[in-house]
């Protein structure tokens, strides 16, 4: 799916105007069964990360929740090149990177204790409006804060993934419990993760650790939904009955492709 550049992806600058670098420890609780960090785990880590990066910008939950909207995840590429071990210390950079098409796009770099890059993303964010539960046109005000220039992309990825294959079966049924949900009334896009990964393992275990993933969120899961997942080899869905002029049909929430670890 994705041929990094390591070097290029170790020796971009953290940009003065706009990066961010914190550092996080991986706990007990966020481990598989071979004492490694999990992928949702490391996504928990960039959807904090994020945050504080916007919060330098004047753009994060608290500055714009009082005008209706928020950033709300459309997709998240991520490409490991080793998971980090139990106790082990990982600084994370973050920055803008880029705005087209009403979506902001955001580069992630995590180095382990030795100083190597373990694992390198991008996320694209969309502003949502909390009362209509859409996306909407960036206003006057939001614009103004954005940095320029933003800094530089670490990946390239194209901008469509294929459509799912037509092979693929069904793995689990989930219903959206409260549990699930986030501080904007849907399942948390890490949560969603969970779901797709638990379902496509080799052995359909939670703690599933692919070599790279390329997550789309399409739509909101909202409390008490029932959804379907389904994989084939390196694809999953996770998709919503919906009834609609008298027809019943599916909408995908989720789509994601992956790759295993060699």
């Amino acid at each position: 799916m994705f041929d990094p550049d390591w070097t290029k992806i170790a020796t971009a600058p953290l940009p003065d105007n706009c990066g961010w670098r914190g550092q996080y420890r991986v706990r007990y609780s966020e481990i598989g069964q071979n004492g490694l960090a999990t992928l949702p785990a490391l996504a928990d880590y960039m959807q904090d990360a994020a945050g504080w990066g916007a919060k330098r910008l004047a753009l994060a939950y608290d500055d714009t929740v009082d005008r209706g909207v928020a950033w709300v995840l459309a997709r998240m590429a991520i490409i490991v090149r080793h998971y980090p071990a139990n106790g082990e210390t990982i600084t994370l950079e973050t920055w803008p990177s880029g705005f087209a098409h009403r979506m902001a796009s955001r580069d992630f770099r995590l180095i382990d204790d030795s100083g190597t890059v373990c694992a390198v993303a991008q996320n694209f964010w969309s502003l949502f409006d909390l009362q209509a539960r859409r996306a909407v046109h960036w206003p006057d005000w939001l614009i103004a804060r954005l940095p320029d220039p933003p800094g530089p992309k670490l990946i390239d990825l194209a901008p469509r993934t294929p459509p799912p294959p037509a092979n693929m079966t069904v793995a689990d049924h989930i219903t959206a419990r409260a549990s699930d949900l986030d501080v904007y009334g849907h399942v948390n896009n890490v949560r969603l993760m969970q779901w797709v990964l638990a379902a496509s393992g080799p052995n359909r275990t939670a703690d599933f650790q692919p070599a790279s993933l390329d997550i789309q969120f399409r739509a909101e899961c909202r409390l008490r939904d029932k959804v379907e997942i389904r994989q084939a080899d390196g694809y999953a869905t996770i998709s919503r009955r919906d009834l609609s002029d008298g027809k019943t049909g599916d909408t995908d929430l989720v789509r994601a492709q992956f790759t295993h670890q060699p």
